[in-house]
């Protein structure tokens, strides 16, 4: 029985080792840079990259892109102050009332930075303006139930020495029984250097209040800055019917140091 068992046991062993030799010889072992990256495959070797040198953050690139125009920065020069009669009175407040409960920009205004133009409260009917700086104004045309606020820059420009701006402000209709016109009027609204008012029409040598029957009169306040700079603002209003492109009867100041044709708006 023992004999039997190592019997077997020995052909076991036999057959182990005719089953190795039947295999085939291993593989040569890998060398060490082989077991660990594959074998690249054939490609093109890269084009060498020049070295660019880092830019600073501050640095503006070689082509700039494009900048977006922006406003005209508000000038240092602070606000214009009335002079005279421009000033506020108790008797103005319904005229700034019908315009500041209409707009906030109106409403943010003090009393000491109103110019008053024209008032004739009992009518309820006037001009007034403001000017936060020497290159923007505000003027509102107040008559009765209809108000009108325009707050825009001055013309960068002139056609004439002195004359900042003429301007239209709008078209207003004409009240009931309101003789020398009909229909609709407009009123002018001009800027001028210096404080040399009043101003009036002028036909010849000879001022006129007023150059036709429909024709309001010209009115005018000063406005002063804390430079002393000094600006005149007119107003004045004609029957919409009669106004032309241009022209007009000339407006001047008392002394004719400054003089400019009605109708010449220059903007607006």
């Amino acid at each position: 029985m023992r004999r039997a068992t190592v019997l077997a046991a020995a052909g076991c062993g036999l057959v182990m080792l005719a089953a190795a030799s039947c295999a085939p010889p291993p593989a040569p072992p890998l060398s060490p840079k082989s077991s660990t990256s594959p074998a690249p495959s054939p490609t093109l070797p890269p084009s060498p990259v020049p070295s660019v040198p880092s830019v600073p953050a501050t640095t503006s690139p070689a082509t700039p892109s494009p900048v977006p125009s922006t406003p005209e920065a508000p000038s240092t020069s602070g606000p214009a102050a009335p002079v005279g009669e421009a000033q506020v009175t108790p008797a103005d407040a319904p005229l700034l009332e019908a315009v500041r409960r209409r707009w906030p920009v109106a409403r943010a205004q003090g009393d000491d930075s109103i110019i008053v133009i024209h008032r004739e409260p009992e009518a309820g009917a006037g001009e007034f303006a403001w000017m936060p700086d020497d290159r923007h104004y505000c003027l509102a045309v107040v008559r009765g139930e209809q108000t009108d606020l325009n707050c825009r820059p001055l013309p960068t420009s002139w056609a004439r020495i002195g004359i900042r701006l003429v301007t239209k402000s709008g078209l207003r209709p004409v009240e009931p029984g309101e003789s020398g016109a009909s229909g609709t009027r407009t009123v002018f609204f001009a800027v001028v250097d210096g404080g040399h008012g009043p101003y009036q029409y002028a036909r010849s040598a000879t001022p006129s209040p007023s150059p036709s029957p429909g024709a309001g009169p010209v009115r005018d306040a000063t406005a002063v800055f804390a430079s002393g700079r000094t600006l005149s603002l007119l107003t004045y209003e004609r029957p919409s019917a009669d106004v032309l492109p241009r022209g007009g009867p000339d407006i001047c100041s008392t002394d004719n140091a400054i003089c400019f044709p009605a109708l010449d708006a220059y903007v607006g």
